[in-house]
């Protein structure tokens, strides 16, 4: 076989005369034009398949940039989970496609959602459950609905049918839990970037009954960062209904009309089993924390007794509580901080650290009462865990 020819080289493509020195040769205006020459039509030719290719790349590009934002956050979380064996499941609750006011097919949430390495992912379109017949072609990507009713949206998830509002806020939020479904109240005080709820709206959450959910962090037209001033007034909103006595379980979503936003913020929840109903039945419980980057939990015990976690309830009559606080993120924590009734018992400051595991021996409090755990990551980013209810034996949620 012959050899291949090897590339010929620059000094032979344009040789000197023999009597003309290699430097003076190569800046003389014969060379010098046909270099010149050459470059301009390697660059006419670069310029043409660059309009040629246009489209594609137009159409590509930006789906490949933001891919690669999932994949940094998908190995992020992947090495947090490692850091502590977490086995919940992450996964969107509140996501739009084009069978209604989404600028993205199921297909498109489908594909950023295995981008960004969630596990499953309901499509919560309003108007009703049309595009349940894409849902079932991806796996785990599952369907809901987001009617408006009385002052607020409500996402509803675990139901087949459209879902028809009467109008009353607290009345359609009963009709879709006895329907089966699983309820909450979507973006409480408003979303990105200049819809602000008024005190009214705000005000008619206390028509709901003792138990129900609603989101803290709504990523509605965001990208990265979800998180803004409605969330800070959601995690106000959560507090006050909390202290009235009030079982409030939180979730937190992109809201994503832009598929590209899947993934930004999560709900993790901690199934007995990994199905559809498994993972609403833990929402049901409580058994969630919301994040966009590290990983919660947090466990009360009182006099060696039973442990009650994320959503449960402990039930003691002892002022004595111990609270086990785990945070972790493989990017490095800032601070944790445990919340007792809306206010800071205490607080980790953490350097340089990407676990923390701490106990804490409560003795200062007593009768009904909460404890959630706040989580912030070196970089801003941050997690909530679901509270945990300590209840004097036969207390009520709802009677302070």
């Amino acid at each position: 076989m012959a050899r291949p020819a090897r590339p010929i080289a620059r000094h032979e493509r344009f040789p000197p005369p023999r009597n003309v020195g290699i430097f003076d040769y190569w800046r003389s205006p014969t060379v010098l034009r046909a270099r010149r020459r050459q470059i301009t039509i390697h660059t006419y030719e670069l310029q043409r398949r660059a309009r040629a290719n246009y489209p594609k790349k137009r159409a590509e590009y930006p789906r490949s940039v933001i891919a690669l934002w999932k994949q940094v956050m998908r190995d992020r979380v992947a090495a947090t989970k490692a850091l502590v064996d977490f086995r919940g499941a992450r996964g969107e609750f509140h996501a739009h496609s084009n069978h209604s006011d989404g600028a993205g097919t199921v297909a498109d949430l489908a594909y950023y959602k295995e981008a960004s390495g969630l596990d499953f992912m309901f499509v919560t379109d309003h108007w009703g459950v049309t595009q349940k017949r894409e849902c079932v072609r991806h796996q785990n990507v599952w369907w809901g609905q987001e009617p408006g009713t009385q002052h607020h949206h409500i996402g509803i998830l675990g139901i087949n049918r459209k879902f028809s509002p009467s109008g009353r806020l607290a009345e359609d939020y009963e009709r879709a839990a006895a329907a089966g479904g699983v309820p909450f109240i979507a973006h409480p005080a408003g979303w990105f970037p200049r819809t602000r709820y008024s005190d009214e709206q705000k005000a008619s959450l206390d028509l709901l009954g003792p138990r129900f959910a609603m989101e803290i962090i709504n990523g509605a037209n965001q990208i990265f960062d979800c998180w803004d001033v409605t969330d800070e007034q959601s995690v106000v909103l959560w507090d006050q209904h909390l202290l009235r006595g009030k079982e409030v379980t939180v979730l937190g979503n992109t809201d994503a009309h832009l598929a590209e936003a899947i993934g930004d913020v999560w709900t993790a929840v901690l199934p007995d089993e990994f199905s559809v109903e498994g993972v609403l039945d833990a929402l049901r419980r409580g058994r969630a924390f919301v994040s966009d980057g590290p990983i919660v939990d947090l466990t009360l015990q009182a006099d060696g007794g039973p442990i009650a976690g994320m959503g449960q309830t402990l039930q003691s009559v002892s002022p004595a509580v111990t609270v086990r606080a785990l945070a972790a993120d493989s990017a490095g924590l800032s601070e944790v901080r445990l919340i007792r009734d809306g206010q800071v018992v205490t607080s980790w400051p953490v350097r340089d650290e990407q676990v923390l595991s701490r106990s804490f021996a409560d003795t200062h409090a007593a009768g009904a009462r909460y404890y959630r755990l706040e989580c912030f990551a070196r970089d801003g980013r941050r997690a909530y865990t679901n509270p945990v209810y300590v209840r004097p034996n036969g207390h009520e949620p709802g009677l302070v």
